[in-house]
């Protein structure tokens, strides 16, 4: 049995399908979590100081978000990672809790996630304690 010869832009075409097939292959099945953003201010109820604070965050299958919180306390930019669960509290309701570590001091946080709002009350290990109320920013 022999092989047919082939014009080049045969070869092309099957090498072009044989890179296609394993691009395909390669790729993950499942998409990954969207990326959600809300932005809006804290307030630190200690002090009276409050500034802008923006959260972006994936959740994962089980409710469990990783985010990064970043914005600005008395001109002075922060950024930090954070974990929390949510668990659903009626239909568009959810309740969240996390903890970080920020500049050295633990802070526990509660909060509720309704409809485009992400709201939260946060205590730190040295007395820190306080607000924030952010908005879902959809892209457009």
């Amino acid at each position: 049995m022999s092989v047919p010869n082939l014009r080049a832009g045969e070869i092309l075409v099957r090498r072009f399908m044989l890179v296609l097939v394993l691009t395909l292959i390669s790729t993950p099945l499942f998409a990954q979590a969207p990326v959600r953003t809300w932005e809006g201010t804290w307030n630190n109820k200690k002090f009276g100081t409050k500034g802008p604070l923006k959260c972006v965050a994936t959740e994962d299958d089980k409710g469990v978000f990783k985010a990064t919180f970043t914005g600005k306390f008395m001109g002075d930019p922060f950024k930090y990672e954070a974990t929390f669960e949510s668990k659903k509290k009626g239909r568009n309701q959810r309740t969240l809790s996390g903890k970080a570590v920020i500049r050295g001091h633990d802070y526990k946080w509660t909060g509720a996630m309704k409809g485009k709002s992400l709201n939260g009350k946060y205590t730190s290990s040295v007395g820190y304690f306080g607000t924030f109320v952010l908005k879902e920013v959809v892209k457009k």
